[in-house]
């Protein structure tokens, strides 16, 4: 299976998905190719999460700042 329509998609998710597996699928829509359907794992190891630690350091520092609330508040008005 190379192709397979929304319907079958719908329908038939498991045969349309084990045969993804194999081989991607190109699924149609009224005649047209509406999307190409890749069921193939990803290679282990081919993503790291950020490290927002070091990235918060390089651009705030390591100094620990200290915030006044209450000024923070004054300066908003009343609710």
């Amino acid at each position: 299976m190379s192709t397979a329509t929304v319907k079958e998609l719908r329908h038939e998710f498991p045969r349309v998905y084990a045969a993804a597996r194999r081989a991607p699928i190109k699924i149609t829509k009224q005649g047209k190719v509406i999307a190409t359907f890749d069921a193939t794992p990803a290679p282990a190891g081919a993503w790291t999460p950020p490290d927002f630690t070091a990235r918060s350091r390089a651009i705030l520092g390591t100094k620990k700042r200290a915030i006044d609330i209450v000024k923070l508040w004054e300066g908003q008005g009343s609710r």
